[in-house]
């Protein structure tokens, strides 16, 4: 057991290495200058100074870190409903955006609040209890949880960045991750095997639904984001429905893998403590425990899309916008 702990301790360290060294799409992204959102600095609100009108207000902010740490200045804070609104108070941190002009002239904005040591705290808080409760286990969770974000940040968004096909990167990433999480977390095994194949199945038959459906659907999509994705100096024809279905596989890929493992794990179960039982009545029960796991990992992953854009359904319905409208959208 120590031997096998400790070749998938070297396995995930070289998996690792592997995928940040050997990444050829990083070296072809060019740094984006089209978009000067200034320097970014942490401040501290020092004094809220109360205004007349009542959709601005002053500040008054000392910077914390930067090219101007140290420095203090009074600053407009801007109370309208546009993208953002920031209610602030006294001893409160916040990031401005400072740009400075030829002249030598300060735009400051206050641009969001400084919310990374929640959040720092909040991660930490995670990893304890993984670690607490699911021991050697979680720790190998928490390594498949690194690999991922590793894959998608080092791999699969610099490739499409880089004008590769979506769709067959999705797929390469997607059997990557899979292949690899299951193997940090469970081992060589029958079982880890017998998952990937069936996680293989699945995005396979997804890419190739995705390829007919795309052409007959004639997908359009339309979004601030997509607008600024289409202008970056890279001047790349992005298939952005093909973008679409990677971030669908991407975002079910979790729940593909929990299905087969599931599947797989209990057919290993009846297996080992059934010798004696046939190839077709192994299959029989296989069946039976994937028609109940798939009822709840497609009630998973209809709330999880519909959790991630509750609000537009709000806009849907507050607008009374016809049906028609919303499903040819």
């Amino acid at each position: 057991m120590k031997v096998s702990s400790f070749l998938r301790a070297v396995c995930t360290i070289l998996i690792f290495l592997l995928v940040f060294f050997l990444s050829p799409f990083h070296i072809n992204i060019e740094k984006n200058q089209s978009f000067n959102y200034g320097e970014f600095s942490k401040a501290r609100v020092t004094e809220v100074i109360k205004s007349d009108s009542s959709n601005t207000e002053k500040i008054k902010v000392i910077v914390k870190k930067g090219k101007h740490k140290g420095e203090e200045f009074i600053v407009d804070n801007t109370l309208v409903l546009m993208d953002n609104i920031l209610h602030l108070h006294e001893n409160d941190e916040v990031l401005l955006s400072i740009k400075e002009s030829s002249e030598g002239e300060l735009e400051i904005i206050t641009y969001e609040y400084i919310r990374e040591k929640k959040l720092l705290y909040l991660v930490l808080f995670f990893i304890f209890l993984v670690i607490i409760v699911g021991k050697i286990k979680g720790i190998q969770a928490l390594l498949s949880v690194a690999f991922t974000i590793c894959v998608i940040s080092v791999l699969l968004l610099p490739g499409l960045l880089s004008g590769y096909n979506p769709i067959k990167l999705t797929i390469i990433c997607s059997l990557i991750i899979a292949f690899f999480s299951l193997i940090i977390q469970h081992g060589f095994s029958k079982k880890t095997f017998s998952s990937f194949i069936g996680t293989l199945g699945g995005v396979t038959i997804a890419g190739i639904i995705t390829v007919i459906m795309s052409n007959s659907l004639q997908i359009s999509i339309g979004s601030e984001e997509i607008v600024k994705l289409s202008k970056i100096p890279q001047n790349i024809n992005f298939d952005f429905p093909s973008i679409l279905f990677s971030s669908i596989v991407i975002g079910a890929l979790g729940a593909n893998i929990d299905m087969s493992m599931s599947v797989a794990t209990a057919m290993n179960e009846i297996k080992e403590n059934n010798n004696h039982i046939s190839r077709q009545e192994l299959i029989s029960c296989g069946m039976n425990v994937g028609v109940d796991v798939i009822g709840t990992m497609s009630n998973t992953l209809v709330l999880a899309y519909v959790g991630s854009s509750l609000i537009t359904f709000m806009i849907f319905i507050a607008y009374s916008v016809d049906f028609n409208y919303v499903i040819n959208l």
